[in-house]
C-alpha cells in the first residue's frame, strides 16, 4: 500500500509531511512526498526552469531525510508540474494510494459563498481517502503509543459506513478513541420515532437522543483495534457541519472523519465534508465510498430483537410464528396491533368506539387487545428464553405507525403478513405490507398467503 504526501514546504505541509511519516510508519506503507509547481514555472526560461527543479528536488530530498526514522523506511519523493489538486490526485491514482495527506490552514467562517482551496478540490473529487492535516503532533505521539481521539460522523450513507471502516484500519494499528456522532433535527427525529409531535426545535430532547444514541450503538456494536467508543447525539439548527465540530470540540477530538458524495460547484454549499474542511481547527478525514454496502462494519448482526404485527386474521396470525422463528435464542419479540383511528382537530378517534367513550374504556380495550395478542404465543417460545412484548398502536395510517414503531423499538427486524391485493382492492385498500417495505429502515420478512 502506497501513502502520498503534497507539500508546499509551508508550516502547513510540515504538519501535513510529519503526519503523514507517523501514518505510514505505524500502518506499514510506502510513503511518497511530493512538490508541484504551479504553471506560473512554465514562464521562465528553460536554464530557470532547471534551476527550481533542481532547487526544488535537494529540497524535497532533505525532508524525506529528515521523515525516515519517523517513517520507518525510505520517503520517496517526486516533484511534479501542473495545477496542484489535478496532478496529486493522477499521482495518487496512478500509485492506488490508500491515502493522501495535504496541510491547510482552513478559510474559517467566511468561505460559505467560497469554491474552496487545493485541500478542499482534492477531497471533492477523490477515489481515495484524504486527510487535511491542521497539527501533526497527535499523531506523532498516535505512531508511539498514545491515543488518538476521533469524531467520526454518521448517518445512513455508504459513505459514512466507509468512513467508519477506514477510522477501524487505524484502530488496527495503535490507539484510538472513537467518538460515533450523528446530528439530529428535532421535526425529523420526532417523525422518525412516532413521538409527541410537540417539541423544542432549539432545546435537546433527552428521549430522542437515548434513541439515536442507542441506534448508533447498534449500528457500529464494536470495532477492531484499540481504544474507546463513545456514542453522541447532537441537536442541529442549520448547517450539519456547524453543530458536527461543536461536538468534535466539546469531546476534545483531535481529527473529525466524515464521509464525502463528492457535491461541486454551488452544491458544495450543503455538503458537510467542505464545510468541516473549511471551518474546522482540527485535522479532517474526507472518505469517499468504498463500494461496500451501509451498515455492514463487522459481523453481520443478528435477529436479538423483532417486532410482529398482525390483524387478527388467520394468515396475519400466522406471521407470528415466522417472528419467533427468526429471533435468536434469549430475544425479545414486540407483538404488535394496530386499532385504526381518525385524525379530528388533531386528535385520533378510534373508529370502534364511541365518541362518549372515556379514558377507562379505551383502555380495557387496548388490554383486551394485548391479551388476544399474548394468546397468539406459541409455545416453544418460553423453552427458548424469548420474552414477549405487546404494542396496541393506535393510529390512521397503520404502516408509517409500524415503521415509528420499528424505530422507536429499536428491532433487528419486522415481520407482516400480505394478503396479496391486486388491481382494483389494491387501489382502493393499499398494501400495508408493501408501504412499509419502501419506508422501513430495517429488513422486512413478508408472509405470504400458500398458492390456491
Amino acid at each position: 500500500m502506497t501513502l502520498i504526501c503534497g507539500t508546499d514546504f509551508s508550516d502547513w505541509g510540515r504538519a501535513a509531511q510529519t503526519t503523514a511519516a507517523a501514518l505510514a510508519g505505524r500502518l506499514g506503507q510506502e510513503l511518497w512526498l511530493v512538490h508541484v509547481l504551479e504553471p506560473d514555472v512554465e514562464v521562465m526560461d528553460s536554464d530557470a526552469r532547471q534551476k527550481v527543479m533542481q532547487l526544488v528536488t535537494r529540497r524535497l530530498e532533505a525532508e524525506a531525510h529528515a521523515l525516515k526514522g519517523l517513517a520507518k523506511a525510505p520517503v520517496q519523493t517526486q516533484v511534479l508540474n501542473g495545477r496542484t489538486d489535478a496532478v496529486l490526485r493522477e499521482f495518487a491514482q496512478v500509485k492506488k494510494a490508500s491515502l493522501l495527506v495535504v496541510g491547510s490552514a482552513g478559510h474559517g467562517s467566511g468561505a460559505l459563498m467560497r469554491l474552496g482551496g487545493t485541500s478542499e478540490r482534492l477531497a471533492a473529487r477523490t477515489d481515495f481517502p484524504v486527510l487535511v492535516v491542521r497539527d501533526g503532533d497527535p499523531f506523532t505521539a498516535w505512531s508511539k503509543g498514545a491515543p488518538l481521539k476521533v469524531l467520526v460522523g454518521v448517518d445512513d450513507s455508504n459513505a459514512c459506513a466507509s468512513a467508519v471502516r477506514w477510522v477501524e484500519k487505524l484502530r488496527a494499528a495503535a490507539p484510538v478513541d472513537v467518538v460515533v456522532g450523528r446530528v439530529y433535527y428535532a421535526d425529523e427525529a420526532h417523525r422518525r420515532y412516532g413521538l409527541d409531535r410537540r417539541f423544542s426545535f432549539t432545546e435537546p430532547d433527552p428521549a430522542v437522543e437515548h434513541l439515536i444514541e442507542r441506534d448508533l450503538k447498534r449500528r457500529v456494536p464494536t470495532l477492531a483495534g484499540e481504544g474507546e467508543l463513545l456514542y453522541r447525539a447532537r441537536l442541529g439548527v442549520g448547517r450539519v457541519a456547524d453543530h458536527l465540530l461543536e461536538l468534535a470540540e466539546a469531546e476534545r477530538c483531535q481529527l473529525v472523519v466524515v464521509g464525502t458524495h463528492g457535491r461541486t460547484s454551488l452544491a458544495r454549499m450543503w455538503s458537510v465534508s467542505a464545510a468541516a474542511l473549511h471551518l474546522s481547527r482540527m485535522s479532517v478525514a474526507v472518505v469517499p465510498p468504498d463500494g461496500k454496502p451501509a451498515g455492514v462494519f463487522t459481523a453481520p448482526p443478528r435477529l436479538k430483537r423483532v417486532l410482529v404485527t398482525t390483524d387478527f386474521s388467520p394468515l396475519g396470525n400466522a406471521a407470528v410464528g415466522w417472528g419467533y422463528t427468526l429471533v435468536d435464542e434469549g430475544g425479545e419479540v414486540y407483538l404488535a396491533h394496530v386499532t385504526l383511528v381518525d385524525g379530528v382537530a388533531g386528535e385520533l378517534v378510534d373508529r370502534y368506539l364511541p365518541e362518549t367513550a372515556g379514558p377507562q374504556t379505551r383502555a380495557k380495550v387496548e388490554a383486551e387487545v394485548a391479551a388476544r395478542l399474548r394468546a397468539l404465543v406459541p409455545p416453544e417460545a418460553s423453552d427458548r428464553n424469548v420474552v414477549t412484548r405487546t404494542e396496541v398502536l393506535r393510529a390512521s395510517e397503520p404502516a408509517k405507525a409500524l415503521v415509528e414503531a420499528a424505530e422507536r423499538l429499536g428491532v433487528d427486524a419486522l415481520v407482516i403478513a400480505s394478503h396479496g391485493r391486486s388491481g382494483l382492492a389494491r387501489t382502493l385498500l393499499g398494501s400495508v405490507a408493501e408501504s412499509v417495505l419502501r419506508h422501513a429502515h430495517v429488513p422486512v420478512f413478508v408472509v405470504r398467503a400458500p398458492a390456491p
